[in-house]
């Protein structure tokens, strides 16, 4: 990869608000009655990861059997600069959710607290009311329509969705860091 394709997905990345924007999406989503939206950052980043990476998702939908037509992925969406992936630390995931969810917090829109090991993200109100906003955006809707496939097929323990990602992209484990990672999207 090119430093120049390098650095022009580096500043696309550096647009929090759409991050944290995409994170309320997923949560609302995820919200239930009578549990936290989402147990445990290993599992938002996940979650996120699939949700931010739209041919990842399909493959991975794919894989748990979801006919292809049926995800709400365009063809110029598999094809964006947004499309790359670049190798972090700790895998395709942003290092900075610890960030994310400090600022969602400081804005009164999540609370986060803890049950043993485990971190608990909740919408707010006023998170849950921007959450709703947002998914009827014309800018979010889609990713919404998208965050609801994952819970619906992908709502698992973060161990086993951490399995299964690696069992579904094994070239996330070989890449260096900062190495681009390209997915043309599901094959099925």
């Amino acid at each position: 990869m090119s430093l120049d394709l390098v650095e022009i997905v580096t500043s696309l990345d550096r647009d929090e608000h759409v991050h944290l924007a995409r994170i309320l999406v997923l949560m609302r989503a995820f919200s239930r009655a009578d549990a936290p939206a989402i147990e445990g950052i290993t599992k938002l980043a996940k979650l996120d990861f699939l949700l931010r990476y739209p041919s990842c998702l399909e493959k991975a939908l794919a894989a748990r059997g979801v006919p292809i037509k049926s995800i709400p992925v365009d063809d110029f969406e598999r094809l964006t600069i947004e499309a790359r992936m670049i190798r972090y630390r700790y895998g395709p995931w942003d290092h900075r959710y610890r960030r994310f969810l400090n600022i969602l917090v400081a804005r009164r829109l999540i609370t986060v607290r803890t049950d043993g090991r485990t971190i608990q993200i909740e919408l707010t109100g006023p998170g849950s009311a921007l959450a709703d906003k947002l998914a009827t955006s014309e800018g979010f809707a889609r990713v919404f329509q998208r965050a609801i496939l994952l819970r619906k097929h992908l709502d698992l323990k973060a161990r086993t969705l951490m399995e299964f990602i690696y069992e579904q992209f094994p070239e996330l484990t070989s890449l260096e860091f900062n190495e681009g990672i390209e997915f043309t999207g599901a094959t099925q």
